[in-house]
């Protein structure tokens, strides 16, 4: 099923990069570990430069993760492949496979195992992972399947950077000039209608440990909040306030209740 899927994508995938010029012209980069986790030495037996020379030999341009990357990769290593190299060696055969992973870890391909029963390491090792790597089959359409992934990764982050919901600033003298402030007391289900261009002064606070949770004091410094530890490191109970202070990600949510009306308080804290 895996070689179906990265057959169909890669159809898809080479109809959309006839429009991508220049992702076409784009170099293909893999970088592999130095150090595979099973031998925990720098390039031992030559497993890493020998994995190398596979990639290189493949037609890809290849670096361990300990030399110097050319610019355009050092600044954006999501362009390449990762590559590491797994073991399930036994007492009588060396066992290896590849495995394929993004930026970020996620795995994206694992090859086939290679196998070897010679008895000096860096020949069985070199046996191994050349028969393991020989299983991977049309490396270059994995690559041009990865390739859109990073492409429409690109298109979502630009798409997200050019309309900002709301942008959070902390003091009055972070704010740009001409924009129209929102008021810190707003109801958080409001938060999505806010236009791009609308900006929410959000104070900052400095959390001062105490026994049963901080005291979040200002700049003056005064006393705001105290809060209250709970199960949940991401929620506080607002002592004496009959509310709740819960993170939400760049910023923390105050509710409380004055009388029977629900304040929404927007903060950033530093602990």
């Amino acid at each position: 099923m895996k070689y179906i899927y990265i057959l169909i994508l890669s159809f898809f995938v080479s109809t959309i990069l006839k429009g991508q010029n220049k992702s076409l012209n784009q170099k293909k980069y893999v970088i592999v570990k130095s150090s595979f986790d099973f031998l925990k030495q720098l390039d031992k037996y030559k497993t890493s430069s020998f994995t190398k020379f596979l990639f290189n030999k493949a037609g890809f341009d290849t670096y361990l993760d300990n030399e110097e990357l050319p610019e355009d990769l050092y600044y954006n290593k999501c362009n390449a492949l990762f590559v590491d190299v797994k073991d399930k060696s036994n007492l009588f055969f060396t066992k290896n496979f590849v495995e394929l992973t993004d930026c970020k870890g996620n795995l994206f391909y694992t090859s086939e195992k290679g196998s070897s029963k010679l008895k000096d390491y860096e020949r069985a090792y070199r046996e191994s992972i050349r028969m393991a790597f020989s299983t991977i089959e049309k490396l270059d359409s994995i690559y041009d399947a990865f390739l859109l992934e990073v492409i429409q990764l690109k298109k979502e982050q630009k798409k997200q950077k050019e309309s900002p919901l709301v942008r959070f600033v902390t003091s009055e003298s972070d704010k740009p000039e001409k924009s129209e402030v929102i008021s810190k007391s707003i109801v958080p289900s409001k938060l999505d209608t806010f236009d791009k261009s609308d900006v929410v002064v959000i104070p900052l606070l400095y959390a001062q440990k105490i026994e049963t949770g901080y005291q979040l004091v200002d700049s003056k410094p005064s006393v705001v909040f105290v809060i209250l530890k709970t199960n949940d490191k991401g929620k506080f109970i607002i002592k004496d306030k009959n509310g709740t202070l819960v993170n939400k990600g760049d910023y923390w949510v105050a509710e409380y209740y004055k009388g029977d009306i629900l304040i929404a308080e927007f903060y950033q804290i530093k602990f």
